[in-house]
Formats: C-alpha cells, structure tokens, sequence
C-alpha cells in the first residue's frame, strides 16, 4: 500500500491526574499550525531594514496528552516561534561563502548590525532559499518551543507529584517539500535533577519510523494493540486511518465500561497530505 501521508486521532475528555475523573469533554487536542519563514527586505541602496514578506509557509498538526494548562503553554509557544522564522545567513570567515539558514526571531541575526548591512542583488534571492525549510528545521524549532515552554517551571521546586500533574506528550505531523516525505515526531516530557536539586523539565524529539504508530496516553494499555491494528490494515490493504479511528471508538467504549473515565467522545481524525491538514471527523 502506497505511503502518503499522515493521520492523528484523539477523544477530547479532560481528567484528574489519577484518571478517575472527567472534568469536561469537547476539549480540542488536536491543533494546525503553520510554519512561516519570512524573507529580509532590503532597500534601494542594498541595505538590510527588516522581514516584510513571508517566502514559504508549511502546514502541520500538533497534538498532545496530559495536562492541558501545560499543553496550551507549549502550544502557544510553538505557534509564536513557528509564526516567525526568519532567512539570515552565516559564514566560517570573511572570505567564507554565505550559507542561507533559517533562525527563530529570538536567536541572534548577523544581519541585524549596529553598522548597518549591506548586500549585492545577487544575493539573498529566491533561488537562494529554496529548500531552507525542512521539517527537521521545524522539528527542532518545535523542540525549543516545547523547552522554551518548560524552562518557566525550572524557576520552582518540582516534587515528583507536582511533575507528574504538569506532565505533558507531544505529537507533529510535518510534511518536507524537500525529502518529499511525511515525518512523525514525538516529544515526551522528562525530568533531570539541576545542580540545585530542583527538578527540571525538558524534552528531546525523537523520530518515529514509518510504518509505527505513534501512542500517547494510555500507553501501556493501548500502544501495541495499535501498532498490531495498524499493521493489521496494511497487510489487507485497509485503509489505517479508518481502522485506527474504529480502534480509538472501541479503546473509549472499553475504557468506559471500567469506569475510568480517562478517556471519551467525542473524538476527532485529522489527515496530513503534502502541507494540508484536513478534518475528517
């Protein structure tokens, strides 16, 4: 079965940390974004003034699990840094080549200089920052969004039960227009001790390979019986998604009729295909 794209799912029921209750449902956990990367404007005389266009833009989905004050947090973060990449360049020396890249608004920019920067016509085109945004570069910025987001609890004194309460997973969907692929990556919170003692917060992407499924919450329950739904679909060429969405149905009603409540409708699937994000249900 031909491979073209990506697909994410999720109830939308907000519990207690022990999962014994429901505190309302309708919540939305899966959110499109965009990536912006906007291009330097520069004036008659060749000098850099600022970002008034924007070159490219790529669609995604963020999804998360667990705690939803601290999801929203890092969802804010990740749409402000993604909103506003920006072209600059770099350079090993004065007589290097330029090498174009693409920088976060609140990382250090040679082109802004109190000496003024000034530039050839022949530099700083279109041509020049073909292939600039991949989705590795929005993974990683992804990642420092998430960190970003984190790096406020650091400034407290974590117990392990107030880490627990904060503890958050992340999910993106992102399409390359350069590898010409669909990537998953997922964000797991994790937790290290400072020099201080005080527990910090922190997460590192990680890749998920394709032809796996990617679970958060519920993991221990619900990960390989996924994996195995999944697997199970393409091996009769059935479409994934619509067996998934029928598995995540069949998941809330077993979970239902527990009486845990930590999961229910009603539930959302959404596709990613080339840039696009579409809502299926």
């Amino acid at each position: 079965m031909e491979v073209n794209g990506l697909f994410v799912m999720a109830d939308s029921a907000i519990t207690s940390h022990a999962g014994g209750r429901t505190w309302l449902n309708g919540f939305r956990k899966i959110h499109t974004l965009e990536a912006k990367l906007w291009k330097p404007y520069f004036q008659p005389d060749g000098s850099f003034k600022d970002y008034q266009e924007v070159y490219e833009t790529n669609e995604l989905f963020v999804a998360f699990a667990g705690s939803t004050l601290t999801a929203q947090h890092i969802i804010n973060s990740i749409h402000g840094h993604l909103g506003q990449l920006r072209i600059s360049y770099e350079r090993a020396s004065l007589s290097s080549p330029v090498e174009y890249k693409v920088i976060r608004h609140c990382q250090k920019n040679l082109l802004v200089s109190d000496y003024g920067s000034y530039w050839d016509d022949d530099t700083f085109t279109n041509r020049d920052f073909e292939g600039l945004l991949t989705a590795d570069v929005i993974a990683n910025v992804i990642e420092y969004s998430v960190n970003d987001a984190l790096r406020s609890a650091s400034s407290y004194k974590l117990s392990m039960e107030e880490f627990r309460d904060m503890h958050t997973e992340i999910v993106a969907g992102i399409w390359c227009p350069v590898s010409k692929k669909h990537d998953l990556y997922v964000y797991r919170m994790q937790s290290r001790p400072g020099d201080d003692g005080v527990l910090t917060a922190f997460t590192s992407k990680e890749l998920i390979p394709s032809g796996s499924v990617a679970v958060l919450g519920m993991r221990r329950t619900f990960e390989s019986r996924a994996q195995e739904a999944f697997e199970t679909a393409i091996g009769k060429f059935i479409a994934p998604d619509r067996t998934l969405w029928a598995f995540l149905n069949d998941a809330i009603d077993e979970v239902q009729a527990s009486e845990s409540k930590e999961i229910d409708r009603p539930a959302t699937l959404r596709t990613l295909e080339r840039g696009r994000v579409r809502r299926v249900y």
